[in-house]
């Protein structure tokens, strides 16, 4: 079995490992049954409309992040000037 790390926020931790306890189960547990499921194509991380781009507008929306401009034009320019 391939050991690895991941990085969660303390919170979605914490509420994973007391949802697991209380089922009986192990973090580890639960995340290799949910990637077996996405792997195998039983389930999908769409499935609440949620697609890398959504993801990315949404994260832009929450932090204000380049509200004010295209990060691509932004980047081109600032390199214009190296």
């Amino acid at each position: 079995m391939h050991r690895t790390t991941i990085n969660l926020p303390d919170e979605l931790f914490q509420q994973a490992k007391n949802k697991a306890a209380a089922e009986g189960i192990t973090v580890s547990e639960v995340l290799r049954r949910l990637l077996t499921h996405w792997i195998t194509g039983t389930g999908r991380m769409e499935e609440k409309g949620e697609t890398r781009q959504a993801a990315s507008e949404q994260a832009l929306s929450t932090y204000g992040m380049w509200s004010d401009r295209d990060p691509d034009q932004f980047l081109q320019e600032s390199r214009a000037h190296l």
